[in-house]
């Protein structure tokens, strides 16, 4: 394993004397990357030889929606119990807002928000409910929520949890023990930030991936992520040198009304498994967060 970080000082202004006595001021500001999304900032021209910074070409597909709420409707338990004894109005204006082309929005956000409904609406009276596998990848496939049209095949169990419907919880469990999802058609996203190229090339689920899904306001917030990594090339450049692949996004926050997210995430403690650092990195990293609004897709 090669090491990762280079915590030596370049330029410190004099407002940072204090605190880099303590050596923590610095790492708190670098040692969480800000996550790469599909559109940068910076001009053309100030994009370093060899950084690919690549837009977004995952907008969603339009889908046939009397044959998504068919689909949603026919939804059923591992027991053959329906989840919906009918057909609901909220329901059907609900779906035909999520996938109207006309208003901006990711897959990702199509995905959780689809989960979201379906518990909220669900007249299934089970706190726990076992999906019927082959329908609900019937589903996935008609809504068109993932950009690899393949990647729900790999899916062996959906599971979910409701004993408070304002707060269900979904597990999604893999036939592999790791599953790895390319974003952006295998191109990834990059964006110029600290001072270095940041290429987010993959996500990367561990046998299964759990969430909570909540709705506070208008906006669709999945949280309390478990076993799931964003892959690729982040870190700092600058201040201190800092190198990481591995970052666990701990919620997401949709805002409503454009394909943007509020992010917020930290280095995973993978990285620390496959990568060497300081162990002063690994300590600090425990306790910071790194929140950023960006576009945010697979």
């Amino acid at each position: 394993m090669n090491r990762r970080d280079n915590l030596r000082p370049r330029h410190m202004p004099r407002h940072l004397l204090s605190c880099f006595a303590t050596g923590l001021c610095a790492l708190a500001v670098a040692a969480v990357p800000r996550f790469a999304g599909p559109e940068s900032s910076s001009s053309p021209s100030t994009v370093p030889s060899g950084c690919q910074v690549e837009r977004a070409t995952t907008a969603p597909a339009r889908v046939d929606l009397a044959q998504v709420l068919s689909d949603v409707y026919e939804l059923e338990d591992s027991r053959q119990v329906k989840l919906f004894h009918g057909t609901h109005r909220g329901l059907d204006h609900a779906l035909a807002a999520l996938f109207d082309p006309t208003t901006p929005k990711s897959k990702l956000e199509q995905f959780y928000t689809l989960l979201f409904y379906i518990s909220q609406y669900a007249s299934h009276p089970g706190h726990e409910i076992l999906f019927d596998l082959p329908k609900a990848l019937t589903l996935l496939q008609s809504s068109k929520v993932f950009s690899d049209p393949n990647f729900p095949r790999q899916i062996v169990r959906i599971h979910l949890t409701r004993a408070d419907r304002a707060r269900p919880r979904y597990l999604v469990a893999f036939a592999t023990p790791e599953v790895w999802l390319p974003l952006n058609k295998g191109m990834g996203f990059g964006v110029i930030r600290e001072g270095m190229c940041q290429h987010a090339k993959a996500l990367v689920f561990y046998g299964s991936f759990s969430f909570t899904l909540t709705r506070p306001h208008q906006n669709i917030v999945a949280s309390e992520f478990d076993n799931v990594d964003l892959w690729g090339v982040f870190g700092t450049r600058g201040f201190v040198d800092i190198d990481i692949n591995y970052v666990s996004v701990k919620s997401v926050e949709f805002l409503n009304g454009n394909a943007m997210g509020l992010v917020r995430g930290k280095v995973s403690r993978k990285e620390f498994e496959i990568n060497q650092h300081s162990y002063l990195l690994e300590w600090i990293t425990k306790f910071i967060t790194n929140k950023s609004v960006q576009p945010i897709d697979w």
